[in-house]
């Protein structure tokens, strides 16, 4: 495991290899107060777009004041939700994204350790100005970090995002990230040593592909409001149960995504407690349920598919 100085080398050298990057990570410069309440607009505006239902209805995080932050953070930010300075931060640093000299977006970036499978290079707060979206800069910055962890000694490449953020989590997936838990939020992970998940998509089944070839590790089909679930294993890949822990969730997240069900059958949703922090689909949609009921109780739109069978509930004990 390795300790604080090393792990802040790691991460000057990770930085300086980004700075090459189309779209260039740049650090913030903290002493800037301008570029301070610029990059806490944007973090702010991070939330908003997934919050507010009519576009134009949003601000442009050019044009805040530290009192619109304010403003805006009392009506749709949620308890235990904050806009920090990004000077108070002793987790993540800050950066600026960067095309042809301009800013065009943030990120924040940092390196840990926790003592198992090596240190990880973990990222946040990525955002884009409206007008720079849709021109693939999203794409190549995620390949330029998951290139930056393979040329390092680094394990993996890790975030963690919400469900509500349904563009956000279409990106990730098709960015090559498997699911590693979705014990609080969706916390996704795309490994150094492991090819990306392969998931096949038709009107009629879904399936998470072999690395190597065309045949299903898994497949699913629904009939109504329920899922059927194939298992495909070998006897070799029943026993690679570390990998099968990330192959289960990750073709459940892709199945939500796409509005299908996730309940197999009454006694599966009697066990869905068993997959609450990660596993079977009927973990995910449980989680789910009380992740939308903790957003509408709060006032917050819910712009999400609708997965047949879920009650969806208006709150949650």
């Amino acid at each position: 495991m390795l300790d604080d100085p090393e792990l802040s080398q790691l991460h000057g050298q990770v930085a300086e290899r980004l700075r090459a990057a189309m779209p260039a990570v740049v650090p913030l410069d903290l002493d800037d107060d301008s570029a301070r309440q610029l990059w806490r607009a944007c973090e702010l505006c991070s939330y908003l777009d997934n919050r507010v239902a009519d576009p134009a209805a949003l601000p442009d995080p050019r044009g805040m004041t530290a009192a619109d932050i304010d403003a805006w953070s009392a009506r749709l930010l949620l308890l235990g939700e904050r806009i920090t300075d990004p000077r108070d931060s002793d987790w993540y640093r800050s950066y600026w994204l960067v095309a042809d000299g301009r800013r065009i977006g943030t990120i924040a970036l940092q390196v840990w350790d926790w003592g198992w499978a090596g240190p990880h290079l973990g990222f946040a707060s990525l955002y884009l100005l409206r007008e720079h979206r849709r021109l693939g800069h999203a794409s190549r910055l995620l390949r330029a970090l998951h290139e930056t962890v393979a040329a390092m000694p680094l394990s993996a490449l890790r975030l963690d995002t919400d469900w509500l953020w349904q563009p956000a989590v279409r990106l990730y997936l098709s960015a090559g990230f498997s699911v590693a838990n979705w014990k609080h939020v969706l916390s996704l992970v795309r490994w150094r040593d492991e090819p990306p998940p392969r998931v096949q998509v038709t009107a009629h089944r879904m399936a998470l592909l072999r690395a190597a070839e065309d045949t299903p590790i898994i497949s699913a089909t629904r009939d109504g409001e329920r899922l059927n679930w194939h298992d495909h294993r070998t006897e070799a890949e029943r026993a690679d149960s570390a990998t099968w822990l990330r192959r289960e969730p990750t073709l459940s997240l892709w199945l939500a995504v796409h509005g299908w069900p996730l309940i197999r059958g009454p006694e599966s949703w009697a066990e869905r407690e068993r997959w609450m922090d990660t596993g079977m689909p009927e973990g995910l949609a449980e989680k789910i349920q009380r992740w939308e009921a903790y957003a509408r109780r709060h006032g917050l739109e819910v712009l999400t598919p609708r997965i047949p069978g879920l009650s969806y509930p208006s709150s949650y004990p």
